[in-house]
């Protein structure tokens, strides 16, 4: 008698598919928010530890926010760096971030110096074009026109005609694969953005830092009023053989600043994007309940209509476990069921945000797969028990009698 559920299933073929589908439909919902959430969040982190860098130093408060970016420290620390800490420091680069909106979404743009690019990138090689200003004539024209002192301390105005010289071009950008693609920009393009025109001269692999690098002078001049003595953060590598921990504590007592190893963003993102992650994980569990309610729904809906053919099993033997196993199959066929239709269409949910949205970063976890087919399992076993016990109760006498 272990077709019966299935027979049951295909006698009410649209009643069934809908109930399938509606599972299906909350199981594509666990699993594709919960990549998209949790994917995009931590591609950022890995990008971030990418670096070459052992440890960043950041302004005194400023290690635990995410949003690290304008002026916050003097260029000077690394200088102190290198000339005090020489012993355990090897490399200090100076970098700017700041926002910049291109192809749509906001991204951080790096502002580092030719030199220090392995340093930040973890020494990832481009991909087309070169760097920007390679031999660092701009850097030097920039320091020599606003560091050096003037008789009358007359302001010092820097034109946009003069960024563009083609001598010392400073409105340069290396950029990702990722944002290259999304954007439609290959090299030699013209780019407008944060109000000037900037031309591609570099494309890198994705997964390094930032989608968008930019001389250091260049976003410091621009986005950090004009001060090229001030940057946003200092990564350090250390030395071969430095233990990071004592090292991090030493550099934190003699600077005074944040001092934190490139994985401690990861923690600092998790804690701060917590309640956004639980707030998806609650509206996947309001729509499996929606979803299993409704399967309840369907299944007490079918023992009412099915109460002769109940009371006929009954009268030629049937037990009440045979009676419970029956609906509860048809409950696990139906989940069953939802959750391949569910997993599927998660796949064509993800392929169509990555045409749609190809920045973002969804993650079809084989992990919250087994979660989400667990889930369904449980719901399908919990939905079915009130109908079983129904079918149970029927008095097949008067069933018989009556009907």
């Amino acid at each position: 008698m272990a077709y019966l559920p299935l027979a049951n299933i295909r006698h009410h073929k649209l009643r069934s598919l809908l109930c399938a589908l509606g599972i299906g439909i909350s199981i594509c919902m666990l699993v594709a928010l919960t990549g998209l959430a949790r994917g995009s969040l931590f591609e950022n982190a890995d990008r971030w530890e990418s670096v070459g860098a052992d440890l960043i130093v950041f302004p005194k408060g400023w290690a635990d926010k995410i949003a690290n970016r304008g002026v916050g420290l003097s260029e000077k620390y690394a200088k102190i760096l290198r000339e005090n800490h020489g012993k355990i420091v090897e490399q200090a680069a100076p970098l700017f971030c700041w926002p910049m909106k291109v192809a749509g979404q906001d991204h951080v743009v790096a502002g580092v110096a030719p030199e220090q690019w392995s340093l930040v990138t973890g020494n990832a090689a481009l991909k087309q074009g070169r760097l920007f200003d390679p031999d660092n004539r701009f850097a030097r024209w920039m320091e020599g026109k606003l560091l050096t002192p003037t008789a009358d301390d007359a302001v010092v105005e820097i034109t946009e005609a003069d960024l563009n010289t083609p001598d010392h071009n400073g409105l340069e950008l290396v950029i990702d694969t990722r944002l290259a693609d999304a954007a439609g920009l290959k090299l030699g393009d013209t780019l407008r953005a944060a109000n000037h025109n900037w031309t591609i001269v570099g494309i890198v692999p994705a997964g390094v830092m930032t989608r968008i690098f930019m001389p250091l002078r260049t976003a410091q001049y621009l986005f950090g009023d004009g001060d090229i003595t001030k940057c946003t953060m200092i990564l350090v590598k250390l030395r071969e053989g430095v233990d990071v921990g004592p090292a991090a504590q030493t550099l934190r007592e003699a600077l005074r600043q944040d001092v934190i190893p490139p994985k401690a963003y990861r923690v600092t993102l998790q804690e701060k994007f917590s309640i956004m992650l639980t707030y998806v994980d609650m509206v996947n569990i309001i729509a499996l309940v929606i979803a299993f309610l409704f399967v309840m729904n369907t299944l007490y809906t079918m023992v009412l209509e099915r109460r002769r053919e109940i009371a006929i099993l009954r009268s030629c033997g049937a037990s009440g476990w045979f009676i419970l196993r029956q609906v509860l199959g048809e409950a696990m066929i139906l989940a069953g069921a939802g959750v391949v239709i569910g997993i599927g269409m998660s796949f064509g949910v993800s392929a169509l945000i990555g045409k749609l949205k190809p920045l973002l970063t969804p993650e079809l976890s084989f992990h919250w797969m087994l979660i989400a087919a667990g889930a369904a399992a449980v719901g399908a076993i919990v939905s079915s028990l009130y109908p079983a016990w129904r079918a149970t109760r029927i008095n097949m006498a008067e069933v018989l009698i009556y009907e």
